[in-house]
Protein backbone atom coordinates (compact mmCIF):
# COMPACT_ATOMS: atom_id res chain seq x y z
CA UNK A 1 0.00 0.00 0.00
CA UNK A 2 1.46 3.44 -0.71
CA UNK A 3 1.02 6.36 1.43
CA UNK A 4 1.31 10.35 1.47
CA UNK A 5 2.65 11.95 4.56
CA UNK A 6 3.27 15.82 5.28
CA UNK A 7 5.14 17.74 7.60
CA UNK A 8 3.72 20.94 9.66
CA UNK A 9 5.06 22.89 12.47
CA UNK A 10 2.87 24.88 15.09
CA UNK A 11 3.97 26.58 18.26
CA UNK A 12 2.37 26.47 21.79
CA UNK A 13 2.74 26.62 25.25
CA UNK A 14 1.26 24.11 28.27
CA UNK A 15 2.65 22.73 31.62
CA UNK A 16 2.31 19.83 33.18
CA UNK A 17 0.39 20.43 36.38
CA UNK A 18 1.07 16.36 37.63
CA UNK A 19 5.01 16.37 36.57
CA UNK A 20 7.77 16.91 39.01
CA UNK A 21 10.56 18.40 36.24
CA UNK A 22 10.71 21.13 34.73
CA UNK A 23 7.66 20.60 32.63
CA UNK A 24 5.02 21.56 35.81
CA UNK A 25 5.91 25.15 34.66
CA UNK A 26 4.68 27.09 32.28
CA UNK A 27 7.36 26.74 28.76
CA UNK A 28 6.60 26.91 24.66
CA UNK A 29 7.90 23.91 21.81
CA UNK A 30 7.92 23.79 18.42
CA UNK A 31 5.57 21.00 17.06
CA UNK A 32 6.48 19.39 14.46
CA UNK A 33 3.36 17.37 13.43
CA UNK A 34 3.78 14.74 10.63
CA UNK A 35 0.46 13.08 9.01
CA UNK A 36 0.54 10.07 6.73
CA UNK A 37 -2.77 9.16 4.60
CA UNK A 38 -3.10 5.77 2.89
CA UNK A 39 -5.41 4.44 0.46
CA UNK A 40 -6.56 3.91 -3.30
CA UNK A 41 -5.16 6.00 -6.13
CA UNK A 42 -7.79 7.78 -7.71
CA UNK A 43 -8.78 6.68 -11.00
CA UNK A 44 -10.23 10.06 -12.11
CA UNK A 45 -10.16 13.82 -12.01
CA UNK A 46 -7.38 16.25 -11.01
CA UNK A 47 -6.38 13.57 -8.71
CA UNK A 48 -5.83 10.82 -11.10
CA UNK A 49 -3.03 8.30 -9.51
CA UNK A 50 -3.07 10.45 -6.20
CA UNK A 51 -4.29 8.47 -2.74
CA UNK A 52 -5.15 12.76 -2.25
CA UNK A 53 -3.79 15.98 -3.34
CA UNK A 54 -1.02 16.99 -0.94
CA UNK A 55 -2.60 20.88 -0.68
CA UNK A 56 -6.02 19.13 0.45
CA UNK A 57 -4.24 17.38 3.19
CA UNK A 58 -2.98 20.80 4.17
CA UNK A 59 -6.34 22.60 4.02
CA UNK A 60 -7.46 19.54 5.97
CA UNK A 61 -4.76 19.61 8.64
CA UNK A 62 -4.50 23.71 8.75
CA UNK A 63 -8.66 23.35 9.33
CA UNK A 64 -8.96 20.73 11.77
CA UNK A 65 -6.05 20.76 14.10
CA UNK A 66 -3.57 23.95 13.62
CA UNK A 67 -6.30 26.49 13.74
CA UNK A 68 -7.10 24.90 17.06
CA UNK A 69 -3.54 24.52 18.49
CA UNK A 70 -1.08 27.03 16.94
CA UNK A 71 0.37 30.12 19.53
CA UNK A 72 -2.33 28.34 21.71
CA UNK A 73 -1.91 27.35 25.44
CA UNK A 74 -2.83 23.72 25.20
CA UNK A 75 -3.68 23.71 29.09
CA UNK A 76 -7.13 25.52 27.59
CA UNK A 77 -7.79 22.00 25.60
CA UNK A 78 -6.50 19.45 27.59
CA UNK A 79 -6.05 19.31 31.54
CA UNK A 80 -2.61 17.67 31.07
CA UNK A 81 -1.64 18.57 27.67
CA UNK A 82 1.17 15.36 27.10
CA UNK A 83 2.02 14.64 23.26
CA UNK A 84 0.30 11.07 24.19
CA UNK A 85 -3.17 13.31 24.87
CA UNK A 86 -2.83 15.57 22.35
CA UNK A 87 -2.03 12.81 18.92
CA UNK A 88 -5.21 10.89 19.75
CA UNK A 89 -7.38 13.90 19.98
CA UNK A 90 -5.22 15.51 16.41
CA UNK A 91 -5.71 11.93 15.01
CA UNK A 92 -9.44 11.96 15.42
CA UNK A 93 -9.72 15.39 14.57
CA UNK A 94 -8.15 14.64 11.09
CA UNK A 95 -10.38 11.22 11.02
CA UNK A 96 -13.52 13.34 11.08
CA UNK A 97 -12.32 14.83 7.61
CA UNK A 98 -11.13 11.97 6.28
CA UNK A 99 -14.80 9.86 6.42
CA UNK A 100 -15.97 11.24 3.19
CA UNK A 101 -12.57 10.14 1.72
CA UNK A 102 -11.45 6.47 0.33
CA UNK A 103 -8.07 7.64 2.84
CA UNK A 104 -7.29 6.88 6.32
CA UNK A 105 -5.02 8.04 8.97
CA UNK A 106 -1.84 5.63 8.95
CA UNK A 107 0.19 7.22 11.28
CA UNK A 108 0.68 10.59 12.83
CA UNK A 109 3.64 11.80 14.96
CA UNK A 110 3.96 14.15 17.04
CA UNK A 111 7.38 16.11 17.49
CA UNK A 112 7.53 17.83 20.66
CA UNK A 113 11.79 18.55 20.69
CA UNK A 114 13.85 17.55 17.92
CA UNK A 115 15.16 14.54 19.90
CA UNK A 116 11.61 13.03 21.59
CA UNK A 117 7.90 12.47 19.63
CA UNK A 118 5.03 10.90 20.56
CA UNK A 119 3.30 7.98 17.41
CA UNK A 120 0.06 6.77 16.41
CA UNK A 121 0.11 3.97 14.31
CA UNK A 122 -3.25 2.48 12.65
CA UNK A 123 -3.86 -1.10 13.48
Amino acid sequence: MISICRKFEFHAAHHLPNHEGKCKDVHGHSYILEVEVTGPKSQKGSEIGMIMDFGFLKKIVNDSVLEKLDHKNLNDIWNNPTAEEMIEDIVRWIDLELEKFPSYVERVRLWETSNSYAEWKAE
